[in-house]
């Protein structure tokens, strides 16, 4: 896929959609979802959305007090340092 300044343009504008309906924030900590009191099984690949490997180590995700984290998950969060705050 090469990429074009209409494409690079077209995902700005979704970002920033995004941001303003709050659907991802743009603080540090990351919440990774609203949580209403319920249980999510939280995977690697939701994780890896959130905190990236090209953004480096040592960052911070939010997940929900009864969230559920899976192994692949957790061995994600150690190998990249990510601090992750339940709340």
């Amino acid at each position: 896929m090469e990429i074009t300044d209409a494409l690079v343009t077209a995902i700005t504008r979704e970002l920033l959609k995004r941001l303003e309906s709050g659907r991802i924030a743009s603080s540090p900590a990351t919440p990774v979802q609203e949580n209403s009191g319920q249980k999510r099984v939280i995977s690697e690949t939701e994780i890896k959305r959130l905190c990236p490997a090209s953004s480096g180590e040592g960052q911070t995700a939010q997940i929900g007090l009864k969230d559920i984290v899976t192994p692949l998950a957790e061995d994600y969060i150690a190998k990249m340092r990510i601090t992750v705050q339940r709340s």
